[in-house]
């Protein structure tokens, strides 16, 4: 028979043996349901505001929690910088009339001889690369110069506003009502007459801006690159060479081999503006008026071309000098 001492001493360790056995299950379901709520975590993170893109994409195939990292990563509200850019740009040439562009429109300050020894020496500088795309697609170097510092500065101005394209893209897609924008408001006169028109154009720029958002998330998840690393222009293009997203896959190109398509490198940018050239008709040859067309395809804008194809003339007579 035990005495009181003994059985005291029994109950204290069962008593310690069943609070160590409760800890151990404890922390074995909570270990088993970390992967649950860490979900569940960052899905609260994001933003209602992007949960419909984070929607489309996964019916068109796009999700998983890398995708739903980089929504949980955006601010909590849309920048109205886009698409309110984009829509007083169209209101003002739908309803107000501009003066016709002729063919001796630059973009102001370009088509220097500064800027075209600018060029020359960048030219001289990135040899292989100019050559490379030239052979490739036929596409002169003062060409390919010329529009990389229309589009870039040569690689020296990557954005013209502080959001980066992800972020760009994914406020566009998701402004459809005009007060989505509602601080552009004041710069369209006689608005409130419109606001169906607006409406119409919002929803086919925003549905133009998902077109983009999902090649772009697909670039950026297969090459491990952070949203932060995408600088832009105002309305998402990106690189020295200004692609938006969807054009990366169909004319991106490697340039030096190293297996990657990287348009903020001058290789990739370099050929890669070239294809696209290529594709849209550039070649040997080709008569001025011509040229003027195949540039206005990169760029639906006769001021553009115009400065382009001055520009290289610059650079040209530069050569031509030298020798």
């Amino acid at each position: 028979m035990f005495n009181v001492g003994t059985s005291s001493c029994l109950s204290y360790a069962l008593s310690s043996f069943l609070r160590t056995l409760s800890l151990i299950v404890f922390f074995a379901c909570l270990l088993t349901c970390l992967p649950f709520l860490s979900c569940k975590a960052s899905a609260a993170t994001t933003a209602a505001v992007w949960e419909p893109l984070l929607a489309r994409l996964a019916k068109d195939g796009v999700s998983g929690p890398e995708v739903a990292a980089l929504f949980a990563g955006l601010p909590p509200r849309p920048t109205q910088s886009p698409m309110g850019k984009k829509i007083v740009a169209l209101y003002k040439k739908a309803f107000f009339p501009q003066r016709r562009i002729g063919k001796e429109d630059y973009y102001k300050g370009v088509v220097t001889a500064a800027n075209a020894k600018r060029c020359q020496e960048f030219m001289k500088l990135h040899e292989g690369a100019f050559l490379r795309a030239q052979t490739r697609y036929q596409v002169p170097p003062e060409i390919a110069v010329a529009l990389l510092f229309v589009e870039t500065r040569l690689g020296t101005v990557l954005a013209d506003v502080p959001e980066n394209a992800f972020y760009t893209l994914a406020s566009m897609a998701v402004c459809r009502d005009p007060m989505d924008i509602s601080s552009y408001l004041p710069k369209m006169h006689g608005y409130e007459k419109r606001l169906s028109w607006m409406k119409k154009n919002m929803n086919a720029r925003a549905d133009w801006a998902y077109s983009e958002v999902k090649p772009l998330v697909t670039y950026m998840l297969a090459n491990g690159i952070s949203p932060a690393d995408m600088p832009s222009s105002i309305y998402g293009a990106v690189g020295l060479c200004q692609f938006m997203p969807s054009n990366i896959a169909r004319y991106g190109e490697d340039g030096n081999g190293d297996g990657r398509i990287d348009l903020f490198q001058i290789d990739d940018a370099c050929v890669s503006l070239a294809k696209y050239l290529s594709k849209h008709g550039w070649r040997n040859g080709l008569s001025r008026d011509r040229e003027h067309a195949v540039l206005m395809k990169y760029n639906h804008s006769k001021v553009y071309a115009n400065t382009i194809l001055a520009l290289a003339d610059q650079i040209r007579l530069l050569d031509r000098k030298a020798k």
